[in-house]
Order: structure tokens, then sequence, then C-alpha cells
């Protein structure tokens, strides 16, 4: 792929304590330009008082600096004057990121990687993938990939050294609990697909399609799910949009025109007030349809459930949605970085706005008081002698899971400690006694266990659908 183009995205970026998402769509192939070819005057002479700042930074500041780094700190401290928090400067790693989020396709081992401490660690291998296959597990510290030590090292290093042509080799020494010696793991790289949908028949006559994201392959994706279960004779169906961050705006709309019957699916408002309308030329599914959305639903997955409520397509239920609803383009630049920048702002069919408000379902339902906690402020630093909301939000899920049955105190005593032990130990994690982020994964792994055994929202949609195919 050619990745010297605009890209035109629908994005959000999602402050959690477990990942950050970008999405975006290939719209054109223009170059960025030199910007002294372009440059006013007044802009030559502004470009010389910054080239003077740093040459005097670098020949008399009183330690060395990073050109590289104080440039691109110059760049996001520019953007951030525009109080957008949309806008800002990608760096060379960050946008090869989007562009592989984007397109869903990269050659690597297909593993979920993050940093615990100072170790690269595994969250879990893709299904069907090399690093499933070679014996990859959960919980493994990746210690180095053919021969160069990762521990202490950046992510995004040990996500380059994984990453590669399909058909090459590369060879992981990892470390994993209870085994003494360290463990050496040879992998072939293949094309990893990162799927967006799935899907599944819950009964004989409803079927339930789950979109993680908007990628390229989204819009496929899902009219390929929709005709299987069409095939095994779908009378109903439920769209799980909750935790869906968003991504590829042309996917939203694909989807959307398979859905929804002949008319506007978006509007998106440009500079000086220009309108440009995207439209179904379909007659819609024809069946009942039900749509989840929570708090975490935004985006380009705000853009198809407005949709499918203001065409009564759908019965959006859950709680109220994220509400970003601006689209941003991507240009790439001459150091290999890229800018992002808000050039419009989208409508729902009805022409309703909901930036910063997001949509309000049609039947609103509380989730479970667990994973209300989940959103609750907790950091990975967190040791014994600690005090403070976050001790309080880790004791109340330690109480919760059935580790903790003292006082909330909001204080990390050794009671606290041991239960945290005691729970690292019954999820097979290193014992420490302290916060770590495999530790917060695992407290999400566990509250989305028992979200599934009492998700209300998806029961709701079912008696909805019941009633309606009555």
């Amino acid at each position: 792929m050619n990745k010297n183009k605009i890209l035109l995205i629908v994005m959000v970026v999602l402050a959690t304590n477990i990942i950050t998402f970008f999405g975006a769509r290939i719209i054109g192939t223009e170059t960025a330009e030199p910007v002294e070819e372009a440059a006013s005057p007044e802009l030559t002479e502004d470009f010389q008082l910054f080239q003077e700042i740093v040459g005097i930074l670098e020949t008399e500041y009183l330690e060395e600096i990073d050109r590289e780094e104080l440039l691109h700190e110059a760049f996001k401290g520019m953007l951030k004057t525009l109080d957008d928090p949309q806008t800002s400067y990608l760096d060379r790693e960050e946008f090869e990121n989007l562009i592989i989020q984007t397109e869903g396709v990269y050659g690597g081992v297909g593993i979920e990687v993050f940093m615990d401490d100072d170790y690269v660690t595994i969250v879990s291998p893709i299904s069907g993938t090399p690093g499933e296959e070679a014996g990859l597990s959960s919980g493994d510290r990746i210690i180095s990939v053919d021969g160069i030590n990762l521990v202490g090292e950046d992510l995004n290093k040990a996500v380059s050294l994984m990453r590669g042509e399909p058909g090459t080799d590369l060879v992981m020494e990892v470390e994993r609990l209870g085994v003494d010696e360290m463990l050496e793991f040879e992998v072939t790289r293949e094309e990893i697909e990162l799927e967006t949908v799935e899907y599944e028949m819950l009964d004989d006559r409803l079927g339930y399609i789950k979109l993680s994201n908007f990628s390229d392959t989204t819009g496929q994706e899902f009219e390929e799910a929709v005709n299987e279960l069409k095939q095994k004779n779908m009378e109903a169906l439920i769209i799980d949009l909750r935790n869906n961050p968003g991504g590829v705006l042309e996917a939203a709309i694909q989807v959307a025109d398979l859905l929804i019957p002949e008319g506007p699916i978006t509007h998106l408002e440009g500079r000086e007030g220009r309108l440009e309308t995207h439209t179904s030329g379909r007659e819609g599914l024809g069946i009942p349809i039900a749509a989840l959305v929570n708090e975490a639903s935004s985006s380009a997955s705000e853009v198809l459930a407005g949709a499918l409520q203001d065409t009564d397509t759908a019965t959006i239920i859950g709680n109220q949605t994220f509400g970003k609803a601006s689209v941003q383009n991507i240009r790439q630049l001459s150091d290999g970085g890229a800018l992002r920048y808000t050039v419009a702002k989208y409508q729902t069919p009805d022409g309703r706005t909901i930036h910063e408000e997001g949509l309000e379902p049609d039947l609103k339902i509380d989730p479970p008081s667990i994973v209300d906690l989940a959103r609750q402020p907790i950091s990975t630093g967190l040791v014994e002698g600690d005090e403070g909301e976050e001790v309080e939000t880790l004791q109340k899920l330690l109480t919760e899971f059935g580790h903790f049955d003292q006082e909330v105190s909001g204080y990390f005593d050794q009671a606290t400690r041991d239960a945290l032990e005691q729970f690292q130990e019954d999820q097979g994690l290193y014992i420490t006694g302290e916060m770590s982020e495999m530790v917060v994964r695992k407290f999400h792994e566990e509250i989305e266990a028992l979200r599934k055994e009492d998700d209300r929202k998806l029961d709701k949609a079912l008696e909805v659908l019941e009633e309606e195919l009555r």
C-alpha cells in the first residue's frame, strides 16, 4: 500500500486502562507538499525564529537535547492550542499502527502484547495464528526476539521486531510462570487478519452480530455474516456495538446501507457549513433489529446507531453513547509521521448533532454494579501503604471476586495485599502483592465474564425481538 495518501477517518481515542484505538479510510492519493513551497513571508519569518530557538538549545543548553523529540513535542504543543483532542501529530510508529488497524491485515505472529512492568507480556494469541500454533500463552513474558533483548525496552520495539514479511522466521525467548528454564519458540510469520465481526445464532430464529470496531474489511465481513445467518433461517437480529470505539467511516456506511431502507445514513458538515449526505440505496433487511450500545460506543458506531434509530430500523438498547461526532483527515508528513486534523462533523439522518452529547437509547438499561466498578479510577502502581480512591476501587473489586472480606477503607493494608496475592495466585499470575497491568487486565476479563452471566441489555433485546416476532 502507498501510505502517501489522504485518509478520511472517524476516530475516538478512548482513555481507558486497556487500549487506545485509531481508525481511518483511504479516500485519495495526495502527497504532502513541503511547507516551504507554499509558505508566506510572515510564515517563513516564524520558521526562522523557530530554527533560531532550536539552534540555541542545541549549542548552548546545559544538557544535550534530542532534536527529534523536541520537534515532535513542539508539534504536539502547537496542535493542543486548537482545543481539539482529535487533531494531533502522529509519529511514524503511531501512523503505521493506524494503517494496520485500518486495513485489518499485517504480517506477524498473531499475538496481543502490552508492557507489564519492564516486560513485554502476551495478553493472548489470536486464534488460528502462528502464535497460538507455536504454543505461546497468555501471561508469557517475551525476553528476546532474534537474540535482541526486550526487557525494559519500548513496546513499539518489540512489536516492530515481531512484525515482518509473511513466510519469514523469528525466534522468541519466553519466560513462563511456573517453568524454571527459558522457553524458545521458532515462529513463521503469516498474514494476520484482524477480524472485526463475530456472529452466531442465539436460537433457531435470533441472529447475533458483534462489531468490535470498523476497519476496511468490516463491511464485507458484516454482509457475509448476515448472509450466513439468513441461511440458518434468521428472523430477527441483534447488533452489538458495545465498547466499539469506531474506526472507518466508510465501513459504518456500508453496514448501514445493508440494514436501513433507501434514504440518508449520515450528513457530514464541513468547513463553511458545506453538507455532504451519504445515503442507502437498498431496501434494508426487513426483519426486527435491536442494537446494543453503551458509553464506550463511539464515532463510527454512533453513525450506525444514529442511522438505525432515526429510520426506525432498530430499537437502540443500553446506555447513552460516547458523543464523538467529528471527522478527521490524516495526511502523511515528510518524516513518516502524519497530521490528523478535524475537517467535519456528522449528523444523524434527521439532522441531529450528538457531538459531546451522545445518543440516547430507546430503552435505557443500567449495567450490573460490577461493570460500574470497571470505570472507576485504578492504576498499576498501587502498593502496600498507599491510600485513596484507587485503593478503594481495588478493595471493592477484590470484594466482588470474593478475596477481600474487610471494611473498604481506601488504605492498602496487609489484608489488601493478602487478598491481591490470592487473586494473582488464582489467575496464574506472578504473585507480587502489587498492582500491575496484568492484574488490571485480569480484573477486566473477570468483569466481562460476570457481565455475560448477567447481560441485562442482551436479555432486553431478546425480549423485544421475541415480542416483535409474535
